[in-house]
């Protein structure tokens, strides 16, 4: 119900994004199964998609059980906002192809995403008869001002130069949409956000063309 309160209110615009979680002790503190987690995960994503799509909606499961709900408000998106699921596992790409319209990876590397990980999405939908979802990565964005080895390197990291080819790279792949995250594991960081518009505004002004949604 939150979920389609926001799609109301933004007017058609959310995206809902969804991940297993891997932090143990969390589940601790609410007395949820780690180790069950993918399970009620998918079974949360059967029912909430039935909240979305029917009027007066039922659903009996491990998890989750409700019979007669009227659902209200509904989402203005049909049949219902698109739904990201994080993660690299197989799980999780089988996850996607299961009950999302997108995949969503985090600080992915370029030959393992191109060469492995989309051929092994692809070769999930093959088999379960389902589209191909959207490639929609996030990718770490910090601008150096000398080249980063690319070998060690992730993709976002580096020159303008070496992020404009793995944003090439990307686009040549099909990816739907690319998020660029300046969070670069400083909790204190983030209280200065001045280094994260910066190196945002340089990608707006030198990299992206933004109303073309693509590469200058």
């Amino acid at each position: 119900r939150v979920l389609a309160n926001v799609d109301q209110l933004s007017g058609g615009r959310l995206i809902f994004g969804v991940g297993v979680g891997w932090a143990q002790q969390e589940f601790e503190v609410l007395g949820a199964p780690f180790h069950r987690r993918g399970a009620m995960t998918n079974e949360y994503l059967e029912a909430i998609k039935v909240l979305w799509t029917e009027d007066c909606a039922s659903y009996e499961g491990r998890f989750v059980t409700f019979k007669d709900v009227t659902t209200t408000p509904r989402p203005v998106q049909q049949p219902h906002p698109p739904i990201w699921v994080g993660g690299a596992s197989e799980a999780a790409m089988r996850r996607t192809v299961r009950y999302a319209q997108g995949w969503h990876p985090i600080r992915p590397r370029l030959v393992p995403f191109r060469d492995e990980q989309v051929p092994r999405l692809r070769a999930l939908a093959e088999a379960e008869q389902r589209p191909m979802p959207e490639l929609c990565p996030r990718i770490r964005l910090r601008l150096t001002e000398v080249p980063m080895p690319d070998d060690d390197r992730i993709m976002g990291e580096g020159t303008i130069d070496q992020i404009r080819r793995d944003l090439e790279a990307l686009q040549e792949l099909g990816c739907t949409y690319v998020l660029l995250d300046t969070y670069f594991d400083d909790i204190e960081a983030t209280r200065h956000p001045e280094t994260s518009w910066r190196m945002l505004t340089i990608m707006a002004e030198q990299v992206l063309d933004l109303p073309r949604e693509t590469l200058r």
